[in-house]
């Protein structure tokens, strides 16, 4: 999977090719629920590729609720500032579809600077019900380890 996409945390999704420049576009980030006085923020904010104003578009967007995920062949990656447990609940149903059972999937998140990495079918079968947030409990106790300074920024 070589793909980027932007998640609410109700689990609903877009297909982006760059996620600063995408979320940066009035209608983009109201499809996924921005309110208005987020999305002020992130217009005011310049697009520079790779650089501070990028990285500044990406933190108010997962601020404001949004679950970013890249793609990098076998491994996808999730960065995020809501709980593990709320990010798990929402990407689950999409991982379900589109993994196979070695998907890599790194979970970073930005607010702990805490990461977990995990096999897709380690995460058991646990999405085929509505309990995902029991599976997400689990997932919680399983080792956790640093995130590394700038992480993924694909």
């Amino acid at each position: 999977m070589r793909e980027g996409a932007w998640f609410n945390a109700d689990g609903e999704w877009s297909w982006i090719s760059e996620h600063a420049s995408w979320v940066q576009r009035t209608e983009n980030a109201k499809s996924l629920g921005i309110p208005d006085e987020e999305q002020a923020k992130l217009c005011s904010i310049p697009w520079d590729f790779n650089s501070n104003g990028r990285k500044a578009i990406l933190r108010v967007a997962m601020d404001s609720g949004l679950i970013r995920m890249r793609g990098h062949g076998a491994s996808v990656t999730f960065e995020f500032t809501l709980s593990l447990a709320r990010v798990i609940q929402a990407v689950g149903p999409f991982m379900e579809r589109n993994f196979g059972p070695r998907t890599w999937c790194q979970f970073n998140d930005l607010e702990t600077g805490e990461c977990l990495g995990i096999f897709y079918e380690d995460l058991g079968t646990s999405f085929q019900g509505p309990d995902t947030l029991d599976l997400a409990a689990s997932v919680d106790t399983a080792p956790v380890i640093p995130a590394t300074a700038g992480a993924n920024n694909g």
